[in-house]
């Protein structure tokens, strides 16, 4: 059945209407702009409640299947920040790493080299150019071009476009003795027992990235950080202890005790009630 046939059904639209929608899908976002935490904006690229119905369906329906690496801890059913954490609870030295616009960094053309490489009986290549307009922002036309921060389907597109580069990595780790991970978008962390061991794999990383084609990345000199034991070493938002174990931090702790603190006396301000369960949450 083409995909065509199966969106008609599911959403039970008309082909014409349908049709119209997949074709002007790259332009239907709405884009707004967030500050980040040490300067400059992050571009939102938010689609229309139409394209991501249909993104949740490709998503849910035809790339759910293809492979995705164990090193990716991000986005991914099963796996969380403290998973990704305990990888590199144990050694000694943590290595963080950044990507430069990590989802515009993925390109249309990356997706044919993904069909090209990893065959799927769910997707039809003659059928690419629908599930380009229907995956790719336009940045402001409808030409497909990238991948969207804001769009539900991006995230998991991104790890199964990069298992070829985690698989590579990986190895170079294993061999290397020490722990690759990356979470979601940009935050890659390497860990190992000695200064020496990690420093020889970011060297294989810097020129693995440097010659990969698809995707094409660079690295954010400016979040590059290492780490030694007796330092301050944070992995995906959560504490590594001198004494080895994950904690969310002490500062954390103080605070969340506080707020309750005064929840208990009725006192805290009723706009930190949103923020204050946010963090029980996370705990």
């Amino acid at each position: 059945m083409s995909l065509i046939h199966e969106l008609v059904i599911h959403f039970r639209v008309s082909p014409s209407d349908l049709l119209r929608i997949i074709s002007t899908a790259p332009a239907r976002y709405k884009e707004y702009t967030i500050p980040k935490r040490k300067g400059g904006i992050r571009v939102i690229a938010q689609p229309s409640r139409e394209v991501k119905a249909l993104q949740r369906y490709i998503l849910g329906q035809k790339i759910s299947t293809l492979p995705i690496h164990p090193a990716a801890t991000g986005y991914v059913k099963g796996r969380n920040i403290f998973q990704n954490a305990e990888y590199h609870q144990s050694n000694r030295v943590i290595l963080k790493l950044d990507f430069v616009d990590f989802f515009p960094s993925i390109k249309v053309g990356d997706w044919d080299f993904l069909l090209r490489t990893l065959k799927t009986p769910l997707i039809q290549r003659d059928e690419s150019s629908f599930y380009k307009n229907i995956l790719f922002w336009g940045q402001g036309s409808r030409v497909a071009r990238c991948l969207a921060i804001g769009a539900p389907s991006s995230a998991t597109l991104s790890n199964i476009m990069m298992f070829r580069l985690d698989t590579r990595l990986a190895r170079i780790a294993e061999r290397l003795k020490v722990a690759y991970t990356r979470y979601a978008d940009d935050i890659t962390t390497i860990s190992g027992g000695s200064i020496e061991y990690v420093l020889r794999f970011e060297a294989s990383f810097l020129r693995i990235i440097k010659d990969t084609k698809s995707p094409a990345l660079t690295f954010n000199d400016e979040k590059r950080g290492i780490y030694l034991k007796g330092q301050r070493r944070m992995v995906t938002g959560l504490l590594i202890t001198p004494n080895r174990e994950i904690s969310i931090g002490r500062e954390r702790k103080r605070l969340i005790s506080v707020m309750l603190h005064k929840v208990l006396i009725d006192a805290l301000d009723p706009s930190q009630m949103g923020y204050l369960k946010g963090m029980c949450g996370f705990v």
